[in-house]
């Protein structure tokens, strides 16, 4: 067995680890994968995003849901494959990038280091910050390559790639392109170097630009690219928090990610102390300096704290614990370099125990997906199937609370395209979208309601009015409830009716 080939098994079995809270047998679709699942449920029935669903996100991550759903007819098993893809080729670059300048263990422990953190902030998986991850990888193995080689401009022109691909999945995923840009300035400023950055600037600007062309063209052709902009960049734009804790998401983030963070910050540590010490730095080492500042920056600037923002910290992360082991273990590096055969296999087999639970649970999958089709491939929900059993394929639901992978299982469309309400956000376009809603519902009444009130930690008003009374006045409510609030909920209470309620999830009929 070729060196590569258990290299390849490592990684693998990692990235299996990872995703074993992803699996759709198992797991039951989060708030924001059930927003993305819908929408690429919607993109291959031939709906249009923006228009007849919509979203806040650039539009990367609602195709590469339709793609996992075309592909696998509709399962979500398309989709967790494209996970898997994505993090494999994101493990693959991250080693490719730090075995030659850090040798095979820093390489190896940085990357596998690297996915256990994002294990910790992965939230059931299928969110955008996890598909920009090979992207951003793959702009730091071409920096490093344009440094070495400086008269190449194809690696300048992936990196404007790279951002490009990030950019359609969320603008917060670019802190690597962002922070080598810098690390390239700065550098030009000190070295007075101008003709070299214009060079760099230009070639990658035109992959940037090819890029993002290539993803507005079908908007551009179907006329809806001023929907797209209002939605995955004005909106965005409009709930940036204007005072954002950096201090504060520095230090969640090193809680939330965990024994990995740490290394990462001892790893910084070093590098700052040689900076200092030393008096100069490269280009490389100021990218280094200047990445996980700027990712804390990013992570931040929504002011909302979910745990999935420190996706991206990844590639720091990887190279830092590759800095920090390379510095304080030369001898057992070199110890390594001269025997990766039997480093490789030790590392499968240690990788192979620790990952028992995973394997188990990919075992039953196995079984499931190949001889007991019949059980069913995915998980399924109690309400997802009296939905399925009460209606009609062209009945509309209205999930109120926006939990729309009850959508997703049960195959039913919601009324409105406008899948937030009532958790709209202050920004000049929400009275629209309030407004939008409240016509959806009144001139195309769903049948069926499902109240997820119970389940939303007290943030939606509950279609129960002697519970939503208590809730209005204990003022824990989403703080920002649309003006048509009252009117929406009038037109429930009259024309629908408490019909049955399976596992707390009160469900009401059109009278």
């Amino acid at each position: 067995m070729s060196r590569s080939v258990l290299l390849t098994l490592l990684l693998a079995l990692a990235v299996l680890g990872v995703l074993q809270q992803a699996n759709p047998l198992y797991n039951f679709p989060s708030l924001d994968n059930g927003y993305y699942l819908y929408i690429g449920q919607q993109i291959v029935a031939g709906k249009t995003p923006y228009v007849e669903m919509w979203e806040s996100k650039p539009p990367g991550i609602f195709y590469v849901n339709a793609l996992g759903l075309w592909l696998a007819r509709g399962s979500r098993w398309g989709v967790w494959a494209l996970e898997f893809l994505a993090l494999f080729g994101a493990a693959a670059l991250s080693y490719a990038l730090l075995r030659p300048m850090y040798g095979l263990f820093p390489a190896l422990a940085g990357t596998l280091t690297a996915l256990w953190g994002v294990s910790n902030v992965l939230q059931g998986g299928n969110l955008t910050e996890e598909y920009s991850l090979p992207f951003n990888v793959l702009a730091a193995l071409c920096f490093w390559l344009s440094l070495q080689h400086p008269a190449r401009r194809w690696p300048l022109f992936v990196i404007g790639l790279t951002f490009a691909a990030s950019f359609s999945f969320r603008a917060n995923n670019t802190g690597v392109q962002m922070a080598l840009v810098l690390a390239w300035v700065i550098s030009a400023i000190f070295q007075k170097d101008f003709r070299t950055l214009l060079h760099r600037l230009l070639w990658s600007g035109l992959g940037v630009l090819l890029g993002l062309g290539l993803v507005s063209l079908p908007f551009l052709l179907n006329g809806t690219f001023d929907e797209m902009l209002e939605a995955a960049l004005f909106y965005n734009f409009a709930i940036t928090q204007s005072a954002p804790d950096f201090p504060g998401t520095f230090r969640a983030g090193l809680l939330r990610m965990g024994i990995p963070a740490g290394f990462g910050l001892l790893g910084y540590l070093l590098l700052l102390a040689r900076a200092v010490e030393q008096r100069r730095l490269e280009p490389w080492g100021l990218f280094l300096l200047v990445l996980w500042p700027l990712e804390v920056v990013l992570s931040s600037l929504s002011g909302r704290g979910y745990d999935h923002y420190f996706i991206p910290w990844m590639v720091t992360l990887a190279i830092l614990t590759a800095v920090l082991l390379d510095a304080l273990f030369p001898a057992f590096n070199r110890f390594v370099e001269a025997r990766p055969f039997p480093v490789l296999v030790v590392s499968l087999v240690l990788m192979v125990l620790f990952s028992t639970q995973s394997l188990a649970q990919y075992g039953q999958t196995f079984r499931r997906l190949a001889f007991e089709r019949q059980q069913g491939i995915e998980i399924d929900h109690p309400v997802a199937a009296y939905l399925r059993k009460q209606t009609r394929p062209e009945d509309t639901v209205l999930v109120w609370g926006a939990r729309l992978a009850f959508n997703v299982l049960a195959r039913r469309e919601t009324p409105s395209a406008y899948l937030f309400y009532p958790l709209l956000a202050e920004t000049p376009l929400s009275r629209r979208m309030a407004d939008q809603f409240y016509a959806d519902l009144t001139t195309r009444p769903p049948l069926l309601i499902v109240d997820t009130a119970l389940i939303n930690q007290d943030l939606v008003p509950s279609l129960d009015p002697s519970i939503r009374r208590e809730q209005f006045q204990s003022g824990k409510l989403w703080p920002t409830l649309p003006e048509n609030i009252h009117a929406v909920l009038a037109f429930i209470d009259e024309h629908y009716q408490l019909v049955e309620t399976i596992q707390n999830y009160p469900i009401y009929r059109r009278k």
